[in-house]
């Protein structure tokens, strides 16, 4: 017979509840548009190969949101993912912006 403490009972619910809610908040949020005001100010594109690189000469096609430090996907195969930078938006997984910054590692 296995012995369950209070402890046990109390955060086993708890850590489901958060880890459910995280899910649900961003099957929730909406994918970014380009046209969306925030999007154009950092010069976010869906496909890193679409961007303007007179406008953005520093700019590499390898630079993508799935290797940046501010995506944050669900599943790291997720297409979609939460950015730091659109706290209530989705972007593409091969997206890019002018505040790229590469993940170490």
């Amino acid at each position: 017979m296995s012995h369950v403490t209070r402890r046990v009972v109390l955060l086993v619910p708890l850590a489901a509840g958060v880890c459910g809610s995280q899910a649900y908040a961003q099957s929730s949020l909406k994918k970014v548009e380009e046209t969306e005001p925030k999007a154009t100010a950092i010069g976010y594109r869906h496909d890193s190969a679409k961007v303007d690189k007179a406008r953005y000469p520093k700019h590499d096609v390898a630079h993508r949101c799935y290797n940046c430090l501010a995506f944050a996907p669900d599943k790291p195969a997720d297409e979609w993912g939460e950015c730091d930078l659109m706290s209530d938006r989705l972007v593409h997984r091969n997206g890019w912006c002018s505040s790229y910054k590469k993940k170490k590692g």
